[in-house]
Parts: structure tokens; C-alpha cells; sequence
């Protein structure tokens, strides 16, 4: 669809005199070069050169493309204004379903690199996308379309050095493809698919171990210590994995050996497990009634 987009865009440019009068444009012998020049086809397109000649009439989602041109109430004059939409000729859905495919309509959007939009089902009577919003349908007497259909923008206008230039739609403040910006974003991100970062990760929300989270489990976070934590059946818990250290505890000299070294362990710094951990016993040995005590080793597990 954005080569068909940029095939209108190029069409716009330039037969815009033409267009701009509700006239169909003619080739030097005066003949129609578009049988409707509100609705030029693909086809049409192909001929005039504008798409290559071998250019399919279905996308690789299976669907074709319709063409409605629009001009403006200023047409002809100085600020005449001719907007384009190139549509799916079908709505794209789900599966055996009547559902819009929003992941489907999401993934052509992007690559329409900030001119895509589409008809919504919580709005049908208007197409909309990032950088536009038109009627649904675009002018009477053209068709209307129903929730799931892709739309993508191309338009011609007055030159930006008029007095009064068209409000075509700005793309700057945009996201695009490769772009280098931080965004910024200010409320939640969800992504349909995998997440893939080429450097850093950084979790800013706080947890702590063996503490109450409130959220899905699975879901991130990080201690004020900096330790990794994941939420997993209701509590914080250390996400690097199911060991958490050991420890042994003498019954004569508690958390030290009967030479004074401690035998605490170093990820709590005592004779005790990790917040979610268990003590799991794998040793024991000594003489009770002796200098060196009983001797009880524990491992942490979960």
C-alpha cells in the first residue's frame, strides 16, 4: 500500500490543475487519461507510470487497493487542497472472525512510516491515523468503509509560502522508522511480540523481596539494593535463580565455627535464607558434648 500511496502522491502532484477542477487529466491528444478522477484504480496507475508494470493487484495480506481523491472546498484557487486515501478494499480481521486484526492493521501502519491510519471500530464514521483524521466516507457519494480498513494519506496543495497554506498533516512530531529520537513516552507501551533492546535495560519500578506485589506474575522490577526481582505468585522474588545461598549453625556457637569464622550466609548475612527462600538441610556432623559442638549445614532453595 505505500508504494500505491506514494503512486497517488506522484499522480497528485502532477495533473493537481486538472484535479483541482473535478476534470479528468488528458494526455496530448486530449484523450481521458483516469475513466473517474475521484477513484483511480491501480491499474490505471500501472499505465501512467506511476507504479511498475509488474505491480501486483493484491498486497501480501491478500487485499487490493481502492483510491478516492477529495478536493477541497478552496479547489480551484489559491488554497485548494486535494487530499488522497488509499484503502484496503477489504477490512482486515482476524481469522474466521469479523474482528479487525489490530496487530495486522498496527504492522502496516508502521511501515507507512507515520501516513497510515485506518477506520476503527470504536469510531466508524471517520478514518483516522497518527498525523490525519477524514470522514468516513471521504466525500458524499463515495463509499464508506467498514472498522478494519486501512487508509494511507497522500495530498497535494498550495506551496507553504502562501498566506494562508492548507493544514496538511505534520509528520515531525511523529515516531518513525530508525528514528533516533527518545520519545519520551508518558503512559504504558504494550507490544504485541518480543521486545528486543540493543543495549542497556533499565527497570525503574521498586520491589522488595518476600513482599506483596500487586501485579501479573512475571512482571519486573528491581530492589533498592539493585537486585533484579520478579513477581511470582503474589510476593517478590529474587530473580537470579533458584539458589540462595547457605549457611551452617552450630548448637554451641550458633552462626561461627568453634574457631570464631562465620558460617553465615553471604546473602543475608546471617544463619537464614533469602525472603522466599527455604532452608533445605545437607549436612550434619560433630560431637555435642565436645569443644567443636554439632555442626547442621543448609542450603536455600526455592
Amino acid at each position: 500500500m505505500a508504494q500505491v500511496r506514494q503512486a497517488a502522491s506522484g499522480m497528485l502532484a502532477r495533473h493537481f490543475d486538472a484535479l483541482a477542477k473535478g476534470q479528468a487529466p488528458v494526455n496530448e491528444a486530449g484523450a481521458a487519461l483516469l475513466a473517474d478522477p475521484a477513484s483511480p484504480t491501480v491499474s490505471e496507475l500501472r499505465t501512467l507510470a506511476y507504479l511498475p508494470a509488474d505491480f501486483p493487484e493484491r498486497s501480501a495480506l491478500g487485499f487490493g487497493a481502492q483510491i478516492r481523491v477529495h478536493a477541497g472546498g478552496g479547489c480551484p484557487g489559491k488554497r485548494c487542497r486535494i487530499d488522497a486515501l488509499v484503502y484496503s478494499a477489504t477490512p482486515v480481521l482476524k481469522s474466521g472472525t469479523q474482528m479487525p486484526d489490530l496487530i495486522g492493521i498496527a504492522s502496516v501502519i508502521e511501515a507507512a512510516g507515520g501516513y497510515g491510519g485506518a477506520v476503527w471500530p470504536g469510531t466508524p464514521g471517520q478514518v483516522r491515523g497518527a498525523a490525519f483524521s477524514f470522514d468516513n466516507p471521504l466525500a458524499p457519494g463515495m463509499p464508506s468503509y467498514p472498522p478494519g480498513t486501512l487508509a494511507l494519506w497522500a495530498g497535494a496543495g498550495a506551496e507553504l509560502g502562501a498566506d494562508e497554506p492548507p493544514a496538511f498533516p505534520d509528520l515531525n512530531p511523529f515516531v518513525r522508522i530508525g528514528d533516533a529520537r527518545d520519545p519520551q513516552l508518558a503512559g504504558g507501551l504494550t507490544v504485541a511480540s518480543s521486545v528486543a533492546a540493543g543495549a542497556y535495560l533499565s527497570v525503574g519500578a521498586r520491589g522488595q523481596a518476600g513482599h506483596a506485589c500487586g501485579v501479573v506474575n512475571g512482571t519486573m522490577a528491581s530492589s533498592y539494593a539493585g537486585d533484579l526481582l520478579a513477581c511470582q505468585s503474589g510476593v517478590w522474588q529474587p530473580a537470579s535463580g533458584g539458589f540462595g545461598g547457605a549457611f551452617s549453625s552450630n548448637n554451641r556457637f550458633g552462626c561461627q565455627h568453634y574457631t570464631g569464622q562465620s558460617t553465615a550466609n553471604p546473602r543475608t548475612g546471617g544463619c537464614s535464607c533469602p525472603a522466599g527462600y527455604q532452608a533445605v538441610i545437607v549436612s550434619a556432623g560433630g560431637k555435642w558434648t565436645e569443644t567443636e559442638g554439632w555442626t547442621t549445614g543448609y542450603v536455600c532453595v526455592r
